[in-house]
């Protein structure tokens, strides 16, 4: 009973073997409770994934941030890119609008229109110089006349200097001028020209005499760089992130001359190199529009950092307009949102653990607790404790397993406690009767004795007359013995001639499933024919389709006549399918008429071995006849001496017995002593287990 109440000791706890167990054995060897194990692996298992989501959310929306802002980066390219051109346009309808004031000039001193004069009337009214004077002092721009000698315009009066700060009066137009060719036409031209080594955005107009022939021309223009300062001053003041700004790099006029920049104002910047030898300047100019990276260094002993360059082309002017910026300005913002979601993930635990954490208390540890309360007190006898099932859930199953666990104890060890009481009383009844037994027994020892040697003088007249009948009965036996085999042999053989029977009919039955198989392949060659018909018939539409069609369709017959030899070829093999097919059948036909032959002669055999067992069973039926008669007469001749013999060993053995008996008895004695000290120990066991809250009930 002790072995049986006793509680197993749990073995320590292995080692893992893989890294699969690693973390079951880490949280079986932490020594906290149940819920805080599952708060830290769902604690565990949240910051992963929250640390995961943040880092793909923050590389996500640091590449949307980067793309955004090198796209803010190229807007505010663009946008520079328009207000450098919209000026320039400006300028260019300044100059137009000045030309006409210009010419309005001459039309004043002349009583008649322009295009009603001669060549030599507008000639001497071009040559008057008054005019770009009093222009030049009211306007502030350049402004020159040109009175055409063949084919090259004559600087008549002008405000330009020329080399050496001269006036370049008497000048020719140069040949490279793009405006020559225009006015040589009679056309205007507004653009940027090149004149002693300065840019100007002028417009120049043909004058032309009653005839339509071009005798002169006026020149308006504004040097490049002065008309446009405005808006290079307004791109020098942009300042993007923190070292990020636009420049204007010359790609035309002087390339490689830098216009507009921070630093490199009026420097020659195409051999310009980076960090790892790049020219990023000759780069620009050759690509004229795009995206370029690379590396500079602030000042000397500082690491390389990246830069990003947007740039495009102006047309006209023919300059490049480019913004730039740290590629680690521009990521800023996403390293902050990436630095703010980690921050969250991490601050985000802490709460998440203290919410699980109580949860667990309320759901899990409190009810857990009350498990283990009505454990222990079912472990220390009280099986009268009340099991309340809260929730249908695991450690409900596990309160509802408790319930049935001590309803089973209190079963077991209600009826243990009867059992117990009930082997005390037998055992005190045992220990009095034996006790009157081995009195009894020593008197019947005694009165055995003298009964023994009279039986001993009757056993001996006996015995001769029970020799003569035992070899009667000896060969009876023999006999009946031979006939037994005899039936075994035909019973064994019966059976196997059932057994060749019976795989005779299975051997029939699959041969037969067999031929139906055969047909089913039939069917199917047969619907292997009709395809092959069938595609014949479409080869032979194909080769009609394919003659029809001339030259073109050869190749397309050609196609045609290898599926209709295909076909052909497939008949062939159905036929000769369909010829192995019909010996099959004819051979499975063969097969089930030897099989119902054969069936017939082994049921012929059967039927004659049943004839043959029936005989050997009346043979041995006369047998056990003959044996018994021989029996019977071996056991009226027998009949004393075993009586007799029987007698004796009887006597022999119950004073053999009685001595036993007699020491058996003491043992007896002695063990009903020791069960009756056991059956005290066990009801006194058993009374420690509460039944019944009523004390005096279980007392």
């Amino acid at each position: 009973m002790r072995k049986f109440l006793a509680l197993q000791r749990p073995s320590d706890v292995e080692e893992p073997r893989d890294s699969a167990n690693i973390l079951t054995f880490m949280l079986h060897r932490l020594h906290v409770g149940v819920a805080m194990k599952l708060g830290l692996m769902l604690v565990t298992c949240i910051g992963v994934l929250l640390i995961g989501a943040s880092f793909l959310l923050s590389s996500y929306l640091a590449t949307q941030l980067q793309n955004n802002a090198l796209e803010v980066l190229r807007s505010n390219t663009r946008i520079f890119h328009n207000n450098i051109t919209t000026e320039y346009k400006r300028v260019t309808r300044d100059a137009e609008r000045f030309s006409n004031v210009y010419i309005n000039n001459y039309q004043n001193m002349s009583p008649v229109p322009l295009h009603s004069m001669d060549a030599e009337q507008l000639k001497a009214l071009l040559s008057n110089t008054s005019i770009n004077s009093h222009f030049t002092e009211l306007t502030s721009v350049f402004a020159s006349t040109f009175v055409r000698q063949g084919e090259q315009f004559v600087r008549v009066s002008t405000s330009l200097q020329g080399k050496e700060g001269r006036i370049a009066t008497a000048t020719v137009l140069s040949n490279d001028n793009p405006a020559l060719v225009q006015l040589i036409k009679n056309k205007p031209f507004s653009g940027v020209v090149v004149l002693y080594g300065r840019q100007f955005i002028g417009h120049y107009e043909p004058i032309a005499d009653k005839d339509g022939q071009v005798v002169g021309a006026v020149a308006i223009g504004f040097d490049v760089k002065q008309a446009l300062q405005p808006v290079i001053k307004e791109l020098l003041n942009v300042h993007i992130g923190d070292g990020g700004y636009a420049y204007v790099l010359d790609a035309g006029f002087s390339p490689g001359t830098m216009i507009a920049h921070p630093v490199l104002v009026n420097q020659h910047v195409e051999n310009i190199t980076d960090a790892h030898g790049y020219k990023r300047f000759a780069d620009i100019m050759a690509r004229k529009t795009g995206t370029i990276y690379y590396e500079t260094v602030s000042g000397y002993g500082a690491a390389p950092r990246k830069r990003v360059a947007v740039f495009e082309h102006i047309e006209g002017i023919n300059w490049i307009i480019a913004t730039t910026s740290y590629v680690d300005d521009i990521a800023q913002s996403s390293n902050l949102v990436r630095n703010s979601l980690l921050l969250f993930s991490l601050l985000l635990l802490p709460v998440i653990l203290l919410v699980i954490a109580f949860t667990s208390r309320i759901l899990i540890s409190k009810r857990l607790n009350n498990v283990l309360k009505i454990s222990k007190a079912i472990a220390q006898g009280d099986l009268t404790v009340d099991v309340h099932v809260d929730h249908n859930d695991e450690i409900g199953d596990l309160l509802s397993a408790n319930e049935k666990m001590r309803q089973s104890l209190h079963s077991l060890v209600g009826g243990v406690v009867s059992h117990a009481r009930h082997v005390h009383e037998a055992a005190l009844n045992i220990t009095e009767a034996v006790d009157g037994q081995a009195s009894t027994s020593v008197e019947t020892s005694s009165s055995v004795a003298e009964i023994t040697s009279t039986m001993e003088e009757l056993s001996a007249s006996s015995t001769q007359i029970a020799e003569h009948s035992r070899a009667v009965v000896d060969i009876a036996n023999v006999t009946l013995e031979d006939c037994n085999k005899g039936s075994d042999s035909m019973g064994e053989l019966l059976t196997r001639m059932s057994d060749i029977d019976s795989d005779n009919q299975q051997s029939m039955r699959e041969i037969m499933m067999l031929g139906n198989k055969s047909k089913e392949i039939s069917r199917v060659m047969i619907i292997i024919n009709n395809v092959a018909d069938q595609t014949k018939l479409i080869a032979f539409n194909a080769a009609l389709e394919a003659a029809s069609a001339g030259d073109s369709g050869k190749r397309f017959s050609v196609v045609a006549a290898e599926i209709r030899r295909l076909a052909d070829s497939v008949t062939e093999s159905t036929f000769e399918i369909e010829n192995k097919i019909s010996e099959i059948q004819n051979s499975i036909n063969r097969l089930v008429l030897n099989a119902e032959k054969g069936s017939k002669s082994i049921k012929a055999g059967t039927k004659a071995c049943k004839v043959s067992a029936d005989r050997l069973h009346d043979i041995v039926a006369t047998a056990e006849q003959t044996s018994t008669a021989a029996m019977q007469i071996s056991l009226s001749t027998q009949q004393q001496k075993t009586a007799s013999n029987q007698v004796v060993m009887a006597l022999r053995e119950i004073v053999v017995a009685s001595n036993y008996t007699s020491q058996s008895i003491k043992d007896i004695l002695s063990i009903s002593q020791d069960m009756t000290q056991l059956s005290n120990e066990l009801n006194q066991a058993s009374k420690s287990f509460k039944l019944t809250d009523d004390l005096d009930e279980q007392a």
